[in-house]
């Protein structure tokens, strides 16, 4: 017998229960505005490496107040770049209906039978959720991208793959970047893929080529809602992804639960 779907009251109290939206969250105020300041000063740690943000700043420099009311635009949190304390913060509605847009991609993926890409430079913490999304999509007959990514490297990281999901290693474990370079180089070996599911820098390169991209955004990161507020082809989910890995899971059930639940 099928569940019952849980109401969006009850996804966001999970949301927020389990700290991947709400407040106090892993980065702290001054560190997020800290990040603005990098990201207007075209740091690409912060921008990803997205082409549109670095045209932007070189046609028409940002100011952090404008970045911060993006970003407030989707997290709702303060626009005031006078306050420097406490820690990040995410609506839970916002991340809500972050994945619901995320839920209607895929849905879109499955319905054209797309070819996804998996990708994180969060490997700690992601790749048990996008692992779960991969094995849904396959179910619903949508090929995962796993080609070799063999001799891919760039300064001390190697691309890899785990899973379904491309990661980065250095000296041969799991490790946590904002580089694009190394998803640059696959994305140039294997041609033209559907869609993608990725952040950090993985994201960065996927937009470079105008691949729709499933991604989600911390506190601290900015330049994915500046690239979506610059015409990118980005499904934003604001989240917390410093949570453990078995909390960030949560978020492949409920996106499948809404893409199940859409009217057919």
């Amino acid at each position: 017998m099928r569940m019952a779907r849980r109401s969006r009251a009850e996804i966001e109290a999970l949301l927020a229960n389990t700290k991947l939206a709400g407040t106090d969250l892993a980065h702290s105020r001054s560190n997020n505005l800290q990040h603005i300041h990098r990201l207007v000063n075209g740091d690409p740690g912060v921008t990803l490496g997205i082409d549109l943000i670095h045209d932007h700043l070189e046609a028409s420099p940002m100011q952090p107040q404008q970045v911060l009311e993006l970003i407030a635009g989707i997290t709702c949190c303060s626009k005031d770049l006078d306050q420097v304390e406490g820690g990040g913060y995410i609506s839970p509605s916002s991340t809500y209906e972050g994945l619901r847009q995320a839920a209607m991609a895929l849905r879109g993926a499955v319905e054209q039978q797309a070819t996804i890409l998996f990708a994180s430079g969060h490997p700690r913490n992601m790749t048990q959720a996008y692992e779960e999304l991969a094995g849904w999509l396959r179910s619903r007959g949508c090929e995962v991208v796993t080609d070799s990514p063999v001799g891919i490297t760039h300064e001390e990281l190697t691309l890899a793959l785990d899973g379904s999901v491309y990661v980065v290693t250095r000296d041969g474990a799991p490790a946590h970047t904002h580089d694009y370079q190394p998803m640059q180089e696959l994305l140039r070996r294997i041609g033209p893929v559907g869609i993608a599911v990725a952040d950090h820098g993985f994201a960065g390169a996927t937009l470079n080529l105008g691949i729709p991209t499933v991604c989600v955004m911390d506190t601290n990161d900015p330049g994915v809602e500046v690239a979506a507020a610059l015409g990118a082809p980005v499904t934003v989910v604001p989240l917390n992804d410093n949570s453990p890995g078995e909390v960030v899971r949560e978020i492949a059930g409920i996106i499948i639960e809404l893409a199940e639940g859409f009217d057919r």
